[in-house]
């Protein structure tokens, strides 16, 4: 029989059926913090897992859709790679000098006066031609704009206060998607507060580690900014970017920027920094109220609505 029944199946159950009981926790876990900062016992599997869950569509379970999955890849190929497409060398993780606020800001700066900054969206309203209306509120005042589509890129919160008047339906579904708070917390030690057995021929390589609640700790992962990204750290010293939050632990909304730096240095040094070593330099601590939204049970059926 299948595990799964539909969007309702739980992302925890189907880690039940598939893993050893040791290994459940963990595996559930890490998956679900991972990608949303959630609660694998409340995440749809069909929504926020669709891949996994269709292999145990195709193939009875997970490993049979795998296998059932590469027969089919190999009866019908991908088309090959476009010849004029660079092929990336080694790590295909990238970032820029500046950090990932150069590419809008490129992006602005190429379109020109077609980029409004600063203009808050108010207001949808329908218009006689069958198109929309929308007013700003600008640096310049009030400012109504005709529109044949309007695309909204947008947290469902604020498109259900937007569309409120255009469709009650549609607003009070878009107002029941959860978004649970999340805290980047970016630190430097000196590369000597690295434990040992966490470095590889002397340094700290890889892209980072994710942290199960059941070791302890707070913080959901740590990214190895200056180990992935060159200039981000000088030389001697490691850049360390960790999030802390989710809906397991929505109570980092209450805690001051030093209780979050704090919560995170005590993690990190249960598993990979030396309990000894001096205490880190704080570089930035960003919290999110409203972060990342949530798959949970019934997802699908709420985004249908809206």
């Amino acid at each position: 029989a299948h595990l799964l029944q539909g969007a309702r199946s739980r992302w925890r159950s189907l880690c039940a059926a598939t893993s050893a009981p040791r290994s459940l926790s963990a595996s559930s876990s890490l998956s679900a913090q991972g990608v949303y900062a959630g609660d694998p016992s409340k995440l749809s599997m069909k929504a926020a897992f669709g891949k996994v869950w269709r292999l145990e569509e195709i193939g009875g379970s997970i490993i049979g859709g795998t296998i059932k999955a590469i027969q089919d890849k190999g009866k019908n190929p991908k088309p090959p790679r476009d010849p004029r497409l660079p092929a990336p060398k080694g790590q295909t993780v990238a970032s820029f000098r500046k950090g990932l606020a150069m590419l809008p800001n490129a992006i602005a700066s190429r379109l020109g006066s077609k980029v409004k900054l600063s203009w808050k969206l108010t207001s949808i309203t329908k218009a006689d031609n069958q198109g929309y209306v929308l007013g700003y509120e600008t640096p310049e005042g009030l400012v109504s704009v005709q529109a044949k589509s309007v695309i909204m890129t947008i947290p469902s919160y604020v498109a259900s206060d937007i569309l409120r008047p255009l469709s009650i339906d549609a607003a009070d579904a878009l107002s029941k998607f959860y978004y649970p708070p999340v805290a980047a917390v970016t630190v430097s030690y000196p590369k000597e507060a690295i434990r040992k057995e966490c470095l590889i021929d002397g340094e700290l390589q890889g892209f980072g580690q994710l942290h199960p609640r059941s070791q302890g700790v707070e913080t959901l992962g740590t990214i190895y900014s200056s180990s992935l990204f060159p200039n981000r750290a000088p030389a001697g010293r490691v850049l360390l970017l960790n999030y802390i939050g989710g809906s397991t632990n929505t109570g980092i909304v209450s805690k001051t920027e030093s209780d979050l730096v704090e919560a995170v240095d005590s993690d990190l040094r249960k598993m990979l920094i030396n309990p000894r070593a001096a205490d880190p330099l704080a570089l930035g601590v960003r919290v999110w109220p409203q972060a990342i939204p949530q798959f949970l049970i019934g997802h699908l059926d709420r985004l249908a609505a809206a």
